[in-house]
């Protein structure tokens, strides 16, 4: 009488091994497990993970989630060849999670301030009913002032200057300008970091008389209150509209946008070093 028997097969890690590797990730690479599972187990709202297995085809956690706690599995890439090849692979796990979830942190950081960055053009321009225009000669004399200034539904700039003032004969004979709309000191987090939106635009003359000129006062009146009335019956007075080229938007220290002149939503952060000290 014979007896059959069977082998078993034998584990990929000795016991001691494979519980040595689950303590020490759990005890000193926490941070590591919680990435596994956000990365590679796409559970981006993952709070906590704990590695409760480990075998040559992959990993086995226990996730901690808004609604409750689940089991996750992950596979390795590949099988691992041999036991001690798994500190390798989680290492090199563990840097892939951390550069993607950073570059993902990274994006969603890039994305709140451009809304803030938008959310800060939106507001200097419905708060705003003059602007500082800057201006050149013919000789090249620089010039500032304050201008009254209204902006259509589609974001057109106007401005209505007197003959009084040098900038009107600036835009008459280089046809440039510069447009600066600020926030005022008094709202400000800081003085020197207030909101600001720059144009570098063209300045186009607008026909006293033409429909254009009628629409775009009825605006202003709107907009200014009825000293527009007076004004608008000041033949010495000019309507000019700005055409911007470029724009700049500074939503506060080190927060600087392009801004597209065709599109004030398109905001492009501007690169650099940043400040440098001595």
């Amino acid at each position: 009488m014979t007896a059959n028997t069977t082998t078993q097969p034998h584990p990929f890690f000795d016991s001691g091994h494979r519980r040595g590797i689950i303590d020490h990730m759990n005890d000193d690479h926490a941070d590591a497990v919680l990435a596994y599972s956000r990365h590679f187990g796409q559970l981006p709202e993952a709070s906590s993970a704990r590695l409760t297995a480990i075998d040559r085809s992959g990993l086995d956690l226990e996730v901690e989630l808004p609604e409750g706690r689940r089991p996750l599995r992950i596979d390795f890439a590949q099988p691992l060849e041999s036991p001690t090849q798994a500190r390798e692979v989680l290492v090199e796990m563990a840097r892939a999670a951390a550069e993607a979830l950073d570059a993902s942190s990274t994006l969603d950081r890039a994305t709140e301030q451009r809304e803030q960055a938008r959310a800060a053009v939106d507001h200097l321009v419905t708060r705003h009913r003059t602007a500082i225009l800057g201006t050149v000669s013919s000789d090249g004399l620089p010039d500032a002032s304050v201008t009254p200034l209204d902006i259509g539904e589609n974001r057109e700039l106007h401005i209505y200057v007197s003959e009084l003032s040098p900038h009107t004969a600036n835009l008459r004979s280089t046809g440039r300008a510069s447009l600066l709309l600020i926030e005022d000191e008094s709202a400000a987090d800081h003085a020197l970091a207030r909101r600001r939106l720059t144009f570098a635009c063209t300045a186009e003359p607008i026909a006293r008389g033409s429909d254009l000129f009628s629409a775009v006062l009825l605006s202003f009146r709107e907009r200014q209150g009825p000293i527009m009335k007076q004004l608008a019956a000041m033949q010495d007075f000019h309507l000019f509209r700005l055409h911007p080229q470029a724009g700049r938007l500074v939503a506060g220290f080190g927060r600087a946008f392009d801004v597209n002149p065709a599109d004030w939503s398109r905001l492009s952060p501007v690169g650099g070093r940043g400040h440098q000290r001595r």
